[in-house]
């Protein structure tokens, strides 16, 4: 009898980098469909080593290329949105929570001018509040039973978010200046400033959020051993 669940694991590489509960299901539920195929063709007369290369063939070419987008929905679907993206989110409401309550405050952020006009745009107050929401990220995320990376990806989500709408307003800006000659706007020069803003709005803040991971798997700890 020959061991199926291996033989999917070795042809399909997402199971060794994403080995998910779901996903070991779904080698379980191949696994025994290859089994009854190999047994049919044994009884149809193919000789063991044709009927094993016959059933095998069946977990190759396009058929493993949709088992792997089968096996990354599943991922996406479950993993990710229950033990990332779901606390991430939650993350980065508490920041901007954070970034309301200190505006009501009249807290702003202090500017700090650079040559040529740049200048910096420094939240030190809320920069200085990240790390509690980095430790309700963790907090949340292992909860949900999240991987360390898991974990650390949900407590960045602030900083990856802001990041990617930077960036999207600067393709966006790029194009229309390309575009739209009339624009008053050259955004291929304007690098420059994207680079502040990315370390304003989201390289700083990751490092008070993964200070706040830090002291969350700290608290994590302590928590376990109490129990």
């Amino acid at each position: 009898m020959h061991d199926w669940e291996n033989v999917i694991r070795q042809r399909l590489r997402i199971l060794r980098v994403c080995p998910t509960p779901r996903a070991e299901e779904l080698v379980g539920e191949l696994a025994g469909h290859l089994e009854d195929n190999y047994e049919d063709s044994l009884r149809n007369g193919l000789l063991p080593e044709t009927a094993f290369d016959r059933t095998a063939a069946q977990i190759d070419g396009r058929f493993r290329i949709c088992l792997t987008l089968r096996i990354l929905q599943e991922i996406l679907m479950t993993d990710f949105a229950r033990k990332v993206g779901l606390p991430g989110l939650l993350t980065f409401a508490a920041a901007m929570v954070i970034a309301w309550v200190l505006d009501l405050a009249h807290i702003q952020p202090k500017t700090i001018f650079l040559a040529n006009g740049l200048y910096l745009s420094l939240p030190a107050a809320w920069l200085c509040l990240l790390p509690i929401c980095g430790a309700v990220g963790v907090f949340v995320s292992h909860r949900s039973g999240g991987s360390r990376l898991q974990r650390v990806a949900a407590c960045l989500f602030p900083s990856a978010i802001m990041g990617a709408v930077l960036l999207l307003i600067f393709v966006a800006g790029f194009a229309i200046s390309r575009f739209v000659p009339d624009s008053g706007w050259d955004w291929a020069l304007d690098v420059p400033s994207l680079a502040l803003w990315l370390t304003g709005s989201a390289i700083l803040p990751a490092i008070p959020l993964l200070a706040g991971a830090a002291a969350g798997e700290q608290l994590k700890k302590i928590w376990v051993r109490a129990v």
